[in-house]
């Protein structure tokens, strides 16, 4: 069955473009388009046509490439695929009856290049147009390189350095809806609100589309001028990296081709495109890509989750719980915030407030709206308040007879069919689901919901799902339901590892930088060296972020399980109450959140230092090492699933280089399989 049909009326061609589900422009719709271009051609020939109307289907035009052809494709696919691509788009761009693209949806990466090979391009208010490709590793590599600077120009000349045009709408994969997209030239026009879409689109394809026009912008003359202004951007993006390259490599390529014919322009394009996608970034990028879409959707074969109007946080007056409590608040529940101790309970609305500063202060939201949110969370210490929540998460401090005596507490009052959920960085519900039990409650509709901080940052994707032994699966279900109604990416996991899944992975990962440490490394050394090629945090200025009393009673779980062969490093930090930035001080000193030095008695406090400094190449091979072995067993274990989910959970959990792949991808790039 072809991906295109078409009829003829009023002398338009109008083709619909519907693969059964979501278009995209895979090796079968360009095959497909060449019997179209050709039957088109012919009826033409016998009887005159004055434009041919693209359309799609319910979705829109489509979503892009098919990214898992380019992924799996070897470097000849790439160049077959391409070749052909860019003949087919030819032939529609230089055709002689006109082609009009109808945008009633999405029209993303290579299904808008086939949009932009027409001559004209209309869209709906409701639909979006854009270039995702570089949030992959790689960029346009059909044309829009270069047919969309030719539409919009390289810069905005009101302003050059954030305004949106040729450069940014491709750098940055910034998707633009339609009045936005028609402001900068990337769209023709939009079809006024209420109006048939059909109808406007045979009255511009008979009209305006006749005389259309797109002047060469002027900025593409000053194209290698313009890079170093556009080069921060990148820079900034990488943080100061030289990788991923699709961005630079793209920049190069835009610039290049914006002095060249269309055609040599392409050929530029091509060849840059087909050498990054099938690179290891490349392959890394459309890898993620996968995986991101495979996770965030529903679990297989697993019941409809559970409705969740109320939901309950336990230790709302702490960092993480006030996050968790935000979070919750954002996406529409109704929420109860429970405090153990009652002397904290006003601090709870307070915090949740802060949250919201930085809205009020850029305009997005008025101090008076604000406090009413906050207002509507009901404030607690009583743990009998939290009885008619549909799901309770807890997230007290990492000590188990704390969290014990609250579980039994818990049990003895909550609904029976209500979800419950522990933060724990570490236990799982084989430890804390029995202390529910005892109190009354079922285990069957215990999990983990484990959170990384910042929870509240948007950037702080990942929550692990963890499921015990006696974990139903609608109780997975809901709880990877609610994840997604927080904006947040879940990975489900299965009971059975100290630490999880991420955790464990930064337990082996911080254990091999306190050996270089005592070997003699200084720890800021490590932590550049980590931070210059793989991670946006080296682990010494992770620790310290994320809580050195958190980390400590992670290593806790875990060595009861595993003794350690000597003390953990953040145990003696815990024991002198260095917890981190939150209480201004860990193996740094801080004024606020602002670094100030290592801490002068962190040497003291090791004892006993070698002399021998490592080389940053041996700092990053040993650190991620030990970050892969543990990975490693964890996917083989079947505590993760797959390893594409394995890797990225490192990226979303702590930050992995995504150009990397994450620690699995890393190592087997390096050999260490």
């Amino acid at each position: 069955m072809s991906n295109f049909t078409h009829e003829i009326k009023n002398q338009i061609a109008w083709v619909s473009f519907d693969s059964g589900g979501m278009n995209t422009l895979s090796q079968s719709a360009i095959t497909d388009l060449t019997p179209l271009l050709d039957e088109i051609d012919t009826a033409h020939a016998s009887s005159p046509l004055k434009a041919v109307i693209l359309k799609g289907n319910k979705y829109g035009l489509g979503a892009g490439a098919n990214i898992g052809e380019l992924m799996q494709g070897t470097k000849e696919d790439l160049e077959r695929l391409i070749d052909e691509g860019h003949e087919t788009l030819f032939r529609i761009e230089e055709n002689e009856v006109p082609w009009l693209a109808v945008i009633d949806g999405i029209a993303l990466g290579g299904i808008y290049e086939l949009a932009l090979a027409c001559k004209g391009i209309i869209a709906t208010e409701k639909s979006t147009v854009g270039f995702p490709e570089i949030r992959l590793n790689i960029f346009p590599g059909l044309g829009g390189t270069q047919r969309a600077p030719r539409r919009c120009g390289l810069i905005n000349a009101e302003d050059p350095m954030t305004g949106d045009a040729g450069f940014t709408a491709i750098l940055t994969g910034k998707n633009f809806r339609a009045k936005d997209a028609a402001s900068i030239k990337l769209i023709d026009a939009v079809v006024p609100a209420g109006e048939d879409i059909d109808a406007f689109a045979e009255k511009y394809a008979l009209g305006e589309l006749q005389t259309l026009e797109h002047p060469t912008p002027a900025d593409l003359a000053n194209a290698e001028a313009l890079k170093p202004m556009v080069l921060p951007m990148i820079q900034k993006a990488t943080m100061g990296r030289q990788n991923p390259r699709a961005p630079y490599v793209a920049l190069d390529v835009i610039a290049k081709g914006a002095g060249l014919p269309l055609r040599e322009a392409m050929k530029v394009e091509r060849d840059a495109f087909i050498e990054v996608a099938a690179s290891a970034e490349g392959k890394a990028g459309m890898r993620f890509f996968f995986t991101q879409q495979q996770v965030t959707k529903a679990p297989k074969g697993f019941p409809a989750p559970r409705t969740l109007k109320k939901i309950g946080i336990d230790g709302a007056d702490g960092y993480m719980g006030n996050a968790i409590t935000w979070l919750a608040l954002q996406a529409g529940y109704e929420v109860v915030a429970h405090a153990p101790l009652e002397k904290f309970a006003p601090a709870i609305p307070e915090r949740l407030l802060a949250k919201y500063g930085r809205a009020i202060k850029a305009g997005k939201m008025s101090e008076d709206d604000a406090k009413k949110k906050v207002a509507s969370v009901k404030v607690t210490s009583a743990v009998a308040d939290l009885a008619d929540c549909d799901l309770v998460i807890e997230a007290r401090m990492e000590n188990r007879e704390i969290k014990a005596d609250f579980y039994r507490a818990l049990g003895g009052v909550l609904n029976q069919d209500a979800l419950v959920a522990s933060n724990s960085s570490s236990m799982g519900p084989g430890i804390l689901a029995p202390y529910f039990h005892e109190g009354g409650g079922s285990a069957a509709n215990f999990v983990n919901l484990h959170f990384f901080s910042p929870a509240e940052h948007p950037m702080m994707q990942l929550v692990e799902v963890i499921r015990g032994a006696s974990t139903s699966d609608e109780a997975v279900a809901t709880a990877h339901a609610f994840t997604r109604k927080i904006n947040k990416t879940p990975v489900i996991l299965h009971d059975g590892s100290p630490g999880f899944l991420v955790n464990a992975g930064l337990a082996a990962y911080f254990g091999a930088a306190e050996e270089l440490f005592l070997e003699g490394t200084p720890i800021d050394a490590i932590d550049k060296a980590i931070r210059a090629s793989v991670l946006p945090m080296g682990p010494f200025e992770l620790g310290d972020q994320a809580g050195l009393d958190i980390a400590a009673g992670m290593f806790d779980t875990i060595a009861a399980e595993q003794p350690p062969t000597r003390e953990p490093l953040v145990w003696k930090m815990r024991e002198q109450e260095r917890f981190g930035i939150k209480s201004g001080g860990g193996y740094y000193e801080y004024e606020g959140s602002s670094k100030k030095g290592v801490w002068a008695g962190l040497d003291g406090l090791a004892g006993g230092r070698g002399s021998r400094e490592a080389s940053a190449e041996e700092i990053v091979e040993r650190c991620m090492k030990a970050l892969y072995a543990t990975a490693r067993k964890l996917v083989d274990g079947k505590i993760v699933g797959s390893e594409e989910e394995c890797d990225l959970s490192f990226v979303f959990g702590i930050g992995f280089a995504m150009y990397l792949g994450g620690p699995i991808f890393y190592g087997q790039q390096q050999g260490w399989e």
